[in-house]
């Protein structure tokens, strides 16, 4: 089990949705959370709610940033140096949609979800790890989709977005297995929140949407999903289907590139 009490915690995309409801679910362990998103007003309604429901916690840090841009994240970063405190935890969560056919996917689509789902994780990966603690566990979480496990139709630009977040985290995780850095990529289901009011809507497509988790329920899981510290997880019973007719052994290959980048690697 992963100790989550105490511990220095940034979310992405914490203005709304999971990254929100993820701020209400680990506030009984009394972190110290540090919240990220471009809209500083919503961050700061954010760090109001959980402060009035949560008497005891620490006020948030609020930090507003596009993570897409690496200069504004290295600039993000910086702020919590003079506090000379260690990052335990790092949460991906943030991220953007386009959905409509690949013939109306413009390559700027593709460009545009690359650089929030994709890039913007690199970037705030890159940038913390110097920041994590050598003695003590971590983690890093990638709050993904099941459009990472196989590309769905109408969501081609989505789905490459994710599956590069996908195999990003899977590298990682071998990469950082001499240290105590934990590596979580979750996929969750269709998800009710202002993602698929904000997302891009191309023409040449119906529009249809599967039964929804809350959002409070996925935050949920993967705070569950962080205390057993999995790896690689589909939180639907849709993902894990997918997963297990897409793949035929996922633990043997982990357990083969994480031998390999023992060889590879000059620790």
């Amino acid at each position: 089990m992963f100790e989550l009490k105490n511990k220095r915690i940034i979310i992405t995309g914490a203005s709304s949705g999971i990254g929100k409801q993820l701020c209400f679910e680990l506030a009984i362990y009394n972190p110290r959370l540090i919240l990220m998103a471009r809209n500083l007003e919503a961050l700061e309604q954010v760090r109001n709610e959980v402060v009035s429901a949560n008497p005891q916690l620490s006020e948030p840090i609020i930090i507003s940033c596009d993570i897409s841009s690496e200069k504004a994240v290295k600039n993000a970063i910086k702020q919590l140096s003079p506090e000379k405190q260690p990052v335990d935890i790092l949460i991906n969560n943030a991220g953007i949609g386009v959905y409509g056919p690949i013939k109306n996917t413009v390559p700027q689509d593709f460009k545009q979800l690359l650089d929030i789902n994709f890039m913007g994780a690199v970037n705030l990966t890159y940038h913390t790890l110097p920041h994590f603690p050598e003695n003590s566990p971590g983690m890093i979480v990638f709050v993904s989709s099941i459009a990472a496990l196989y590309g769905m139709p109408c969501y081609a630009a989505y789905s490459a977005s994710k599956a590069a977040l996908r195999s990003f985290s899977q590298t990682l995780r071998a990469e950082l297995g001499h240290t105590k850095i934990s590596v979580l990529h979750v996929a969750p289901d269709y998800t009710q929140t202002r993602f698929f009011r904000n997302e891009k809507f191309l023409p040449g497509v119906r529009l249809q949407r599967d039964k929804m988790a809350t959002a409070e329920n996925v935050a949920r899981q993967i705070v569950q999903q962080m205390r057993r510290n999995k790896a690689d997880v589909a939180l639907s019973l849709r993902g894990k289907l997918i997963e297990k007719v897409a793949a035929l052994s996922t633990g043997f290959v982990r357990a083969y590139f994480r031998r390999r980048a023992r060889k590879l690697l000059i620790i």
